[in-house]
């Protein structure tokens, strides 16, 4: 592949990730099917169709396992652990199961959706809870645009050096904006069977990819060297354990369509458990062989300029321009599996709230064929025609002027509520009757500081997030703590001036 190409589609040294997915609350009554209505007769409850392999797949689709491989991997190589980066994805992969463990029982005591918000609320009550939303909502709802202009770019460079088709990258973006709506308006298992294709593809290509180097490099493939805890160490492993990170945000998706589940007890901790359990094997074997086939003495040499190119480069030497030529169009797959799962997730957090009560009923209600989240889907759908417009009227970069910015703060912004979560995990829990020391406690509190960790090196490195060098944007951050902040005051409002509304969140009626 050209490096001029490469370098267009957006695979750059500083290279942001996508994140999370997550959403949908519903009462108890509704989700046992109780049939509840909002008053104008439309109904509230989301119809159960997705099996715990479904579920898997949605949260693999949310972690963009393609573009988290050519997009970050090679940014956490060059600019981490170097050599010893598979064992950054231990690290990542040992607490985000830790974070599964106190996550998924709560799965099984709370089977309405809402995820995040939901447990905050039930853990740390609902003051915190409505903190938590005004998180998501903001990490959620901003990513959907992002997601829109960073797909805008890839499709443009992909059709103008494929195909010599040179249009504007928000003509692609509005392209992809029409399908994802319609989509996100029919009944979540018909985007399931879409994003199931993709995630396929996107496997298999990987899966050949490391097969036609291990077959090429044989043992030489698995250096030594990657498996020495010392080489952690080395260069700077916040980097390298931030970017691993990354790659698991949308591990907790299942509990945010747990209303939409056929088994939502059982299913929810089964999806997240076998998500958690592909991905770690996956990236960690693959950044193994990523390290064999660059050799394990050239890493710290590769320029700058060059990062972004690892993946092809590779690709090119040992298997063929025609297989980089496959790789650079499932980008633009993979990217629209990730854009069409975050508009789920973003919508169903404000299904949730409107039909609590919290935003405009409006939002509560339920497509009354397709059983989606149709008015919420429809305000996401705006909301993102809005900024992502706006910012190519503007003449904003649409990756590194709004993209990899909306992508690298809703990084931060899940890390943040991850750490809450596993707080209200054992809160919750303390004078449960059926509690359980590891599940419930040891298992959250080591999360809890795990994440931590993590969240202070995506504070310090939000560069590499980002992709901008920029002192404001990287202090951009901080619009997690202002969110977090009015999503408070708006719950101490609601407490006073309309108690009904606010005894809904804890009670998790409407």
């Amino acid at each position: 592949m050209k490096p001029e190409i490469a370098a267009r589609i957006g695979i750059r040294p500083n290279i942001g990730r996508f994140m999370e997915y997550r959403m949908t609350q519903a009462y108890e009554a509704a989700s046992a099917g109780s049939g509840r209505s909002l008053a104008d007769g439309e109904p509230v409850a989301l119809p159960r169709s997705l099996s715990t392999f479904r579920l898997a797949v949605f949260v693999i689709a949310a972690v963009a396992p393609l573009a988290g491989v050519i997009g970050v991997l090679p940014v956490a190589l060059v600019f981490g652990s170097g050599t010893a980066l598979p064992l950054a994805f231990v690290v990542a992969t040992v607490v985000t199961a830790l974070f599964a463990v106190g996550y998924s029982a709560f799965s099984r005591e709370v089977v309405t959706g809402g995820a995040f918000y939901t447990y905050i609320a039930r853990g740390l009550g609902p003051v915190m809870g409505l903190g938590a939303a005004g998180v998501a909502v903001v990490s959620y709802t901003m990513f959907v645009p992002g997601g829109f202009s960073y797909l805008g770019y890839m499709m443009q460079t992909t059709f103008s050096d494929l195909l010599g088709v040179h249009l504007h990258w928000v003509v692609y973006s509005l392209i992809a904006w029409v399908i994802i709506g319609f989509f996100g308006l029919r009944q979540i298992d018909f985007s399931a069977r879409v994003v199931l294709v993709v995630i396929v593809i996107e496997f298999l290509l990987l899966l050949f990819f490391d097969a036609v180097l291990v077959g090429r490099l044989g043992s030489a493939a698995f250096p030594a060297q990657s498996l020495d805890i010392t080489g952690l160490t080395g260069g700077a492993p916040g980097v390298a354990i931030l970017l691993a990170f990354t790659c698991y945000f949308g591990i907790e998706s299942a509990a945010l369509f747990s209303e939409e589940a056929k088994s939502p007890q059982k299913s929810v901790a089964r999806a997240t458990y076998i998500a958690i359990f592909i991905i770690g094997i996956f990236y960690f074997v693959t950044s193994w062989i990523t390290v064999g086939g660059i050799g394990p003495d050239k890493i710290k040499g590769i320029p700058e300029a060059d990062v972004g190119l690892i993946y092809f480069k590779l690709s090119d030497r040992y298997v063929s321009g025609a297989f980089t030529t496959i790789i650079q169009t499932a980008l633009v797959t993979s990217m629209f599996a990730t854009v069409l799962s975050m508009h789920n997730v973003a919508a169903r957090y404000l299904f949730v709230l409107g039909r609590q009560g919290c935003l405009p009923r409006v939002l509560g209600r339920a497509h009354p064929v397709h059983g989606s989240p149709s008015a919420a889907s429809a305000t996401v759908s705006v909301v993102a025609l809005v900024v992502f417009t706006g910012a190519a009227y503007l003449g904003l970069h649409p990756m590194l002027g709004l993209g990899l910015i909306a992508l690298g703060l809703a990084a931060v912004g899940v890390m943040f509520m991850q750490a809450l979560t596993s707080l209200a995990v054992v809160s919750y829990f303390r004078k449960h009757p059926e509690r359980h020391l590891w599940q419930h406690v040891i298992a959250p509190i080591l999360a809890f500081f795990g994440l931590l960790v993590a969240l202070y090196f995506a504070v310090k490195n939000f560069e590499f997030l980002s992709g901008s060098h920029n002192p404001v944007v990287n202090r951009l951050p901080i619009g997690i703590l202002v969110a977090m902040v009015a999503g408070i005051g708006f719950a101490l409002w609601l407490r006073r001036y309309r108690p009904d509304r606010f005894a809904s969140i804890q009670l998790d009626e409407s």
